[in-house]
């Protein structure tokens, strides 16, 4: 709901719209006991936006140029000259009216104003007792531009002639859509004189003020757009004749209600009620008011901003709320239905337990063998993943040939696998134990039953030989010593050389024979232990 007060000379109008309609109006006298009515009143609209529309004879009208500058200098001027040209009135407004064609181009302007702001004080006053929220004060002629613009009435001079509700004439010019002059005349007819003699009367005289400003070119036109209602037509028509530099248009207000979709249409000439119209389709900025007067209005609409986040807030909690709460639900569902899975799946597991036949093994047993297979067996270490990293090694070694391999996977790093003896190439120099230094200890044993390894360790024999020339003991050793070194640096790889092509230890004594019989070529058989400790996974 909105409510407009339409302000003239003599009446003052209230409308209460809703939505696109006028649902109410009232007329009060401009006096103080209207004054006093419309106090009593507005005690029943007092949060209803309020707009004030004016048509009075006081408001002035001034064309002005001022240079062209940024927006921030150009609103600095404007308002110096509004107070200079205007210093007696608070309600003035300014409109910028685009740039000169020539010269420097300077921009235009229009000054307005209510030179008698008394005609608007009782009212005003009555607004701000009851803290109403006014949204703005708005000249009825420098509006009414829309009214030409939504009935295609824009002609390069035109004159829009409306009636207000306190009987008088409202004659508006607009040079290519824009305001220049505006003035009221009271409807005040002489005897004999008929509203269409005194119509014409009045343009004439407004054509001649205007073209004395030089507004018109020799060959002008003045367009005079006249809203009138089928009742008066009747007595304004005849009077109006067209001649060279005026030409009249009727505008019935019933057909232009009816393209403006007002309904219904107004019972008279006024055109109050088809500007409020206007307004409801096309707000328009304020004109007159000051912020101070328009402050409830601000506090309306910061008051509602906030209830609107309040209502957006509490939306947003309870659609979250309830999508939580959705969310409970299915998860409560998904519960239900996996605890009816596990409930099924043990019917099926005690139905296959009880259909299996019984071996002896308690539960506990079986518990016992499972946890350690996943905790031992399944974690083994086998001997394809110890041997590859030592078959790369072996592959810069060609002239090393690998006989066996003895591999064991234990907890203990000192324990040898036990590698069974191959047979042995005779070799002209041998190694013999000087005399009596007792032979080497064998292993130790731990019996029939051992202890599980974990295998923490893996040990392995590497029983190899290397081929070099006759009697190259030296390079034969060489060679041997390089492929321990090379499976040394394997990651986590460690290497010694257990029996050497030659035992040179001071314990040993060396024995050899030559004869023209031995081959250009020797077979150096070598045994390399090599041990790798695994990281725990």
């Amino acid at each position: 709901m909105r409510h407009f007060l339409y302000l003239t000379n003599s009446r003052l109008v209230s409308m209460i719209t809703q939505g696109k309609r006028i649902a109410a109006r009232r007329e009060f006298a401009v006096s103080g006991m209207g004054a006093s009515e419309l106090d009593r009143y507005l005690a029943s609209y007092v949060d209803a936006p309020t707009y004030i529309f004016t048509d009075l004879s006081e408001e002035d009208f001034r064309l002005d140029t001022i240079p062209h500058v940024g927006s921030r200098d150009r609103e600095a001027i404007v308002a110096r000259k509004l107070g200079q040209i205007f210093r007696s009135s608070p309600y003035r407004y300014a409109a910028m009216q685009g740039r000169e064609p020539e010269g420097r181009r300077d921009d235009r302007v229009i000054y307005t104003a209510i030179t008698n702001p008394e005609l608007l004080r009782p009212w005003v006053d009555a607004i701000e007792r009851h803290a109403i929220p006014l949204v703005g004060i708005y000249s009825a002629a420098v509006f009414s531009a829309v009214l030409l613009e939504e009935l295609d009435l824009v002609f390069a001079n035109t004159l829009l002639v409306t009636f207000t509700p306190g009987e008088a004439m409202r004659q508006t010019y607009f040079k290519d859509g824009e305001i220049k002059f505006s003035r009221l005349t009271p409807v005040d007819l002489e005897e004999g004189q008929t509203l269409g003699m005194m119509m014409a009367e009045e343009t004439t005289r407004t054509w001649q003020y205007l073209d004395s400003l030089r507004h018109f070119a020799g060959d002008d036109r003045l367009e005079v757009c006249v809203l009138v209602h089928p009742n008066d037509r009747a007595a304004v028509q005849p009077e109006l004749r067209d001649f060279a530099q005026i030409q009249y248009r009727l505008v019935d207000m019933e057909q232009a209600s009816t393209k403006l979709g007002l309904k219904p249409a107004p019972l008279d000439s006024t055109a109050e009620e088809v500007l409020v119209h206007l307004f409801l389709m096309r707000p328009s900025g304020n004109h007159f008011a000051s912020a101070e007067l328009r402050r409830f209005a601000s506090l309306r609409r910061a008051r509602l901003a906030l209830n609107q986040v309040s209502i957006a807030i509490l939306v947003a909690g309870v659609a979250w709320g309830g999508y939580n709460i959705f969310r409970a639900l299915q998860g409560n569902q998904a519960e239900q239905e996996l605890v009816r899975d596990i409930a099924r799946l043990d019917r099926e597991y005690d139905e296959i337990t009880r259909a299996l036949p019984s071996f002896g093994v308690g539960g506990a047993t079986m518990r016992d063998v499972v946890a350690f297979y996943n905790a031992s067996i399944r974690s083994f270490p086998s001997m394809p993943e110890f041997v590859v990293p030592i078959s790369h090694a072996l592959q810069g070694h060609p002239d090393i040939q690998l006989s066996q391999l003895a591999w064991q996977a234990t907890d203990d790093p000192k324990a040898t696998p036990t590698m069974t003896p191959g047979a042995r190439t005779a070799s002209p120099v041998t190694a013999v134990r000087k005399g009596d230094a007792p032979p080497p200890p064998p292993p130790p044993s731990d019996g029939n039953n051992p202890p599980y390894a974990g295998g923490k360790f893996e040990v392995a024999l590497l029983e190899a030989s290397v081929r070099v020339g006759a009697n190259d003991y030296r390079g034969a050793l060489d060679r041997v010593q390089k492929l321990s070194e090379a499976i040394a640096h394997l990651p986590g790889y460690r290497c010694e050389v257990v029996e050497s092509p030659l035992d040179v230890s001071t314990s040993i004594a060396i024995q050899g024979k030559h004869s023209s019989a031995d081959p250009s070529m020797l077979e150096a058989r070598f045994v390399l232990r090599v041990m790798r400790e695994r990281t725990p996974a």
